[in-house]
């Protein structure tokens, strides 16, 4: 059968459209720059499904990405998805087991999951590795919030020994636990040494309020860590009784 202008024609356009068609669908791809960025600003905006989605491309397309699965587990958890949340968390931490922000969101994936004893086998760990004081105030605080107040003091009373009574963060935080446990006598100790190392601080004075205290010159002393010698942490005391 003869070729006719219009068979050539057809022949010829046929596979051009089907390439454009192809470069098409390959061209409209986002970047995973642009995924990524596209991922945090609905995650910024509260659009959490949008974000899931956005951050599950980004790994398909590049595994292993410690700040994408963080990501993903931060949306899953405001997502109150706290199984799938503490797995995505898991694996970022395990990524970058030296990233405290990513530690300390891990730690709220397992409490949120009520994984307590993954959670306080973490905690403790990473406490006894490390021994600075932020280490023992998160241990502090996770354990105030099981409803563990000893641990809580003991925790934050090691804190004030590593820092040396110079930061105010074990010193509120003791303070809030004797509070908590009715210690008036020691709550207000814990506040003199807190006003003392910063007389500033407007929940230092609030708190001292709330226990009939007035805040002034007078009413700060010196931490008892900064008196204490150099001993191991092990054999800090407990707050006289």
């Amino acid at each position: 059968m003869p070729t006719t202008p219009a068979r050539r024609a057809f022949t010829y356009v046929l596979p051009l459209a089907l390439l454009l068609a192809a470069g098409t669908q390959f061209g409209c791809q986002k970047s995973l720059l642009a995924v990524r960025q596209s991922g945090d600003a609905n995650f910024a905006r509260g659009q959490y499904t949008e974000a899931e989605a956005d951050y599950r491309e980004y790994l398909d397309r590049s595994p292993a990405r410690p700040e994408v699965h963080y990501m993903l587990g931060r949306t899953l958890l405001a997502q109150g998805r706290t199984a799938e949340a503490r797995e995505q968390l898991l694996l970022a931490y395990r990524l970058t087991p030296e990233n405290d922000e990513v530690f300390v969101q891990t730690c709220e994936g397992l409490f949120a999951d009520k994984q307590y004893e993954e959670l306080n086998r973490l905690l403790r760990s990473r406490t006894i590795d490390r021994g600075r004081m932020s280490d023992w105030t998160l241990l502090a605080d996770f354990s105030m919030r099981q409803g563990d107040k000893d641990e809580a003091a003991r925790s934050l009373l090691a804190a004030a020994r590593v820092d040396g009574g110079t930061s105010v963060e074990p010193q509120l935080g003791l303070a809030k636990v004797y509070m908590a446990a009715g210690d008036t006598t020691r709550a207000i100790e814990r506040l003199r040494m807190a006003y003392y190392v910063a007389p500033q601080n407007g929940e230092v004075a609030a708190l001292a309020s709330q226990l009939g205290q007035i805040v002034g010159p007078s009413f700060g002393v010196p931490p008892t860590e900064r008196m204490m010698q150099i001993v191991p942490v092990a054999d800090v005391p407990t707050d006289r009784r």
